[in-house]
């Protein structure tokens, strides 16, 4: 199975929950991977599904949530399928999320609070380092990590850190 495989669209929280829980909550109560803006009207969740079966394989929300007093965007809950990580995945599910951001008329940051083990897939994708590492208790170390949309996808910059 390969990125070509998959139909990435937008999805509904009730879709990406049990991916999300499973992934990035395990062990803990399905409610402890609910967020917090899950609902509201402007948050976008997205899925990457598969062609073949339409089972969901990959997912991403977006919030609108301030940074640094600048109206932004953070990406939270992204997850990819344990036994299906390292394949691209998740890289053409960001991009396909940040494509539908930037085609809209909100606000040209992004952020996300990334776990320290995954900080070389947000560089090569193009974010930079924001934030000294932080403890998120129950889930781990954790650095900010910012970029901005523009009209062109450059997730191969060579990114520069801010701290």
């Amino acid at each position: 199975m390969s990125p070509d495989d998959l139909e990435l669209r937008p999805a509904t929280i009730d879709e990406i929950l049990p991916l999300r829980h499973a992934e990035l909550r395990p062990g803990l109560a399905l409610d402890a991977a609910r967020f917090e803006g899950d609902g509201e009207p402007a948050t976008r969740h997205f899925g990457a599904f598969r062609r073949a079966t339409g089972e969901l394989v990959g997912c991403v929300s977006c919030m609108r949530r301030a940074r640094h007093g600048e109206e932004a965007w953070q990406v939270r809950g992204m997850a990819t399928r344990g036994d299906l990580v390292r394949r691209g995945f998740g890289r053409a599910l960001l991009q396909h999320a940040l494509a539908a951001l930037r085609r809209g008329p909100g606000p040209r940051l992004v952020w996300c609070n990334a776990r320290v083990g995954a900080l070389g897939f947000w560089e090569r994708q193009g974010w930079v380092v924001a934030s000294e590492v932080f403890d998120i208790p129950g889930v781990g170390p954790h650095r900010t990590m910012e970029r901005r949309l523009s009209s062109v996808s450059v997730p191969d910059e060579q990114p520069r850190s801010r701290t």
